[in-house]
């Protein structure tokens, strides 16, 4: 009866953008404890959902593949003690604009992206800021920065996505979760397709096929199926941006134009710190080994018990680790028992 209950409401897919909105309007009313401005923002036609709290430094969060800026309830509180904080829904996903994105090549998608990136960070008058990005928002950021770097004071990669190039041969020491994601890629278009295509049966997806979302923000929303809703609506919706990503992308894993060839187009001038969790699926070798080569001032930070959400499974050490970029200082947590998890370059 619930079953064509929905289907009579709301269509094959039981999601719309008013859901999505009332269950993010819960999530950060429930989770963030400091005063926040919600407001839309207009890039010519188009409009891009922001989030603003905190005072001091400016500091611009990008989520990851899927996300929004709900992802980051983990970070927010603590962050807005030190950085002003504007967090945004990437053109293609959240509660932002979905446009047809009609290029078919990986120039026009970073293009599509970074456009509407720059169009944001100009209408909001936005100028010598620490950017930030979790994964695909890791590689945003990094071409954001190589693109604008009189805009961007630092570059915080958190577990980057698109950083090294595929390799023939698989590496030996790829994990199991790895592996099942590549083969999954490989058949779908995106992972979230199988989660339009179920139509009703979408949402209890998400708690099957991710239960570990529940335990990760536990700490921060008394209900856990808010989180497990607003993931499912974020993505349960036009899947503009990634239709845009899929032109950037070798199924699943790599980047067709990897950062390993780029990030020393960075002005050297400008600080990059990468923050990884040490049981992440994404390649960390290829980063450490690139650092030294690096003209910019290059730090590595390695977190324990964190996968690739290294954000928010272990919160309160990504947050000291961003925090100390501001005061330009070794994280509080590295001490001389522990500093295997911290590499320092400085290049001159």
């Amino acid at each position: 009866m619930v079953f064509f209950s929905s289907l009579r409401k709301y269509g094959w897919k039981p999601t719309t953008n008013d859901l999505l909105r009332d269950t993010e309007n819960l999530l950060l009313k429930t989770a963030i404890k400091t005063p926040f401005e919600q407001f839309s923002v207009d890039i010519g036609g188009y409009h891009i959902n922001t989030l603003k709290l905190g005072t001091g430094t400016p500091l611009v969060m990008i989520h990851g593949f899927g996300g929004g800026i709900g992802v980051w309830i983990g970070n927010l509180d603590s962050l807005a003690k030190h950085f002003t904080i504007y967090a945004l829904d990437i053109l293609g996903w959240g509660r932002s604009s979905r446009p047809i994105f009609l290029g078919n090549t990986p120039e026009t998608a970073e293009h599509w992206f970074l456009e509407g990136l720059d169009l944001w960070i100009n209408a909001l008058h936005l100028s010598n800021f620490i950017l930030l990005g979790h994964s695909f928002g890791g590689y945003l950021s990094a071409l954001y920065t190589i693109k604008n770097p009189k805009k961007v004071s630092r570059l915080i990669l958190a577990d980057p996505w698109g950083v090294p190039k595929k390799s023939e041969d698989q590496p030996e020491n790829t994990t199991w979760r790895r592996q099942a994601f590549l083969l999954a890629a490989n058949v779908v278009t995106s992972p979230f397709s199988i989660l339009r295509a179920l139509g009703p049966v979408g949402p209890s997806l998400i708690d099957r096929f991710r239960p570990d979302l529940k335990l990760k923000f536990a700490n921060f929303i008394s209900d856990p199926n808010v989180m497990s809703s607003y993931i499912y609506h974020c993505n349960a919706q036009n899947p503009s941006g990634e239709s845009a990503f899929w032109h950037l992308h070798i199924p699943f894993g790599w980047a067709k134009l990897p950062l390993v060839d780029r990030l020393h187009q960075i002005n050297p001038d400008i600080p990059i710190t990468a923050i990884y969790g040490q049981e992440t699926w994404m390649d960390i070798n290829s980063m450490y080994l690139l650092l030294p080569s690096l003209k910019s001032r290059t730090e590595l930070v390695l977190l324990p018990d964190a996968g690739h959400h290294v954000y928010i499974d272990s919160y309160a050490l990504f947050n000291l680790a961003v925090i100390s970029t501001k005061y330009d200082s070794v994280p509080q947590f590295v001490t001389e028992k522990n500093l295997k998890g911290w590499y320092n370059y400085n290049i001159k």
